[in-house]
């Protein structure tokens, strides 16, 4: 079975963006984004949090936060299944790891450019299926391209929209 693995990358805060989003502020959207992933994805229906408890592990900045194992309900035909069970885990300050049940995995990325400029970063790891080389599999990689690039661009307009309504308050 082949193997989708690719990424894309948005910076947070381009000249035209207000407010200037700040990392503590990308990290609780992501926090919020673990609970309520329709308010991020627009292919997203519900989601429903099954278990939540503390990570086990912990970096040099403290605890990694949590595991949190979910089930999200796509829209009908928007995706390439009607739902998705994942174990979402949290490593602060700087990603947070989707694991679904069929081997995928996709990673927030929060970073930081040499100038401090923020940026974040979506990585998909997809087992699909088809034929390695096959026309249907490079038709099934431009359009997962697309679709990280939707993804991140949603992610940064929904958190940058809760810091102006006040769900995000950091």
């Amino acid at each position: 079975m082949p193997q989708i693995n690719l990424s894309h990358t948005t910076p947070i805060n381009p000249p035209s963006a207000t407010p200037p989003l700040t990392a503590p502020q990308l990290w609780a959207g992501l926090q919020r984004k673990i609970r309520f992933a329709q308010e991020f994805v627009p292919v997203i229906e519900s989601c429903t949090v099954l278990s939540e408890e503390p990570a086990s592990s912990s970096s040099a900045f403290g605890s990694s936060g949590t595991v949190v194992t979910r089930e999200v309900i796509f829209k009908k035909g928007l995706a390439p299944k009607p739902q998705a069970k994942e174990v979402v885990t949290s490593y602060w300050p700087s990603w947070v790891e989707f694991e679904q049940e069929d081997g995928s995995v996709i990673r927030n990325i929060i970073s930081e450019g040499g100038e401090g400029e923020l940026y974040m970063t979506y990585a998909f790891q997809f087992d699909v299926q088809g034929e390695e080389g096959s026309k249907a599999l490079e038709e099934e990689v431009g359009r997962l391209k697309k679709m990280a690039k939707t993804a991140v661009e949603s992610s940064i307009t929904a958190i940058r929209d809760m810091v102006k309504d006040g769900r995000i308050t950091v």
